[in-house]
Formats: C-alpha cells, structure tokens, sequence
C-alpha cells in the first residue's frame, strides 16, 4: 500500500514538472504570477508566494546573460553572425 502511494506521489510530481518545463515561458511567467496573486490574499507574506512571484520576473527566453538577451534588436542585427550556425 505504502509503495503504491509513493509510486503515485513520484509519477504526480513528474508530470506537473514535465507540463511545467514544456509549457511557453510567458505562460509559466503569468501563471506563476496569479498563482502568487491567489496565495497572498490567503496567507499574506507567504514565502511560497514570495517564491512564485521571483518565478513570474524570470526571463521569457534564453539566459538571462547572453548577450542576445540583453541587446536591443537594433544591436542584435549589428552584430556578426556567430560561428556554428
């Protein structure tokens, strides 16, 4: 009985992880952000909430320090083609 829970508690938490990695970015971001929304008018200063909210700023695409990240389109289209592509 104990086995058949955790199986099902493990296959649970690894489906919600896998929709979660797949789901767009910008659809992560906007629904970690209701998510917090919703928390914190429960239990305010939730730090489950605060944790959501920091997951709702993350960057919709790529690292957050690449260069094409943080370059205006402008300056993306200025710059040389890198190699490999």
């Amino acid at each position: 009985m104990l086995e058949s829970l955790l199986v099902g508690l493990i296959v649970t938490v690894a489906t919600v992880y896998a929709v979660w990695a797949l789901t767009p970015a910008a659809t992560r971001n906007r629904l970690a952000l209701r998510a917090a929304t919703a928390l914190e008018q429960r239990r305010p200063g939730s730090w489950l909430a605060a944790r959501l909210r920091l997951l709702a700023r993350a960057p919709a695409g790529g690292c957050a320090n690449c260069p094409s990240h943080t370059a205006t389109p402008a300056e993306r289209a200025s710059q040389p083609p890198r190699e490999g592509r």
